[in-house]
């Protein structure tokens, strides 16, 4: 995680305007609060497997060698259907009456929390997609969700925007399609920005510790939504239909 770590410097996808950012940063920062957690886990929505009853499907993991059950989180929904499809295919115990559930990540953390470490706990399964997305700039295997970040690779600082805010992507294609009117209009700085791949657990973990040297970093960061999720969401039948997803609450 400590390969994450960049000098801080602004420069507004709109103006390209660089500032001192760094300099007027704390030499140290105060770990992120629990309710700073879930502020950032609010924006993130993600999908779960439930049942008639609001349960999520879940998966075993060892939790200080005491094996509990945590929510199975998809970060698309597309990846949420092609699994239930094929527990449906494979006649699968649960499949009989489940179907899909959307949330912000931050009520599944609050309901789950008194059993986990931190919001990394989860078992978060990842796009195929972003998986090879990745693969372009990760040597070996993805470990992960990935997020894409962009840096000055003159310098080896990440961009920020003119909010002053670290955007990480869920979608490489959504981070490149903020970066396109940079480049249209400033040509020459094409070649001196790069992506830079980050596990979303990995960031979430620190998110839950008390890294002096990260806390920093951590407090700009905001999580983006791949569009795909975004378009996904607003396709929904509004409750007054009455075919909008169940509200789960996860075990």
């Amino acid at each position: 995680m400590k390969g994450i770590i960049h000098k801080l410097t602004t420069w507004s996808f709109a103006g390209a305007a660089v500032s001192g950012l760094a300099l007027m940063l704390p030499q140290s920062a105060l770990a992120l609060s629990e309710q700073q957690i879930i502020e950032k886990l609010n924006t993130v929505p993600v999908f779960l497997i439930v049942n008639s009853d609001g349960q999520s499907l879940t998966a075993s993991v060892n939790n200080e060698e005491t094996e509990i059950q945590v929510p199975i989180v998809f970060i698309n929904s597309t990846e949420a259907e092609r699994f239930l499809a094929q527990a449906e295919a494979e006649q699968a115990e649960f499949a009989g009456d489940a179907n899909i559930a959307v949330l912000p990540l931050s009520e599944i953390y609050t309901e789950a929390s008194s059993q986990l470490e931190g919001p990394n706990s989860l078992v978060y399964i990842p796009s195929n997609e972003s998986i090879s997305e990745a693969s372009e700039f990760v040597e070996g295997e993805v470990d992960g969700v990935p997020l894409f970040a962009a840096v000055n690779l003159e310098n080896d600082q990440y961009l920020l925007t003119g909010e002053n805010t670290l955007p990480m992507f869920f979608s490489l294609e959504d981070l490149q399609s903020q970066l396109s009117p940079l480049y249209a209009d400033n040509p020459e700085l094409e070649g001196s920005i790069g992506i830079d791949v980050v596990s979303f657990e990995a960031i979430l973990g620190n998110m839950a510790s008390d890294e002096p040297d990260l806390n920093q970093l951590l407090e700009l960061i905001q999580f983006v939504p791949s569009s795909e999720t975004l378009q996904y969401i607003q396709s929904l039948p509004s409750p007054s239909g009455g075919a909008a997803p169940s509200e789960a609450t996860p075990e």
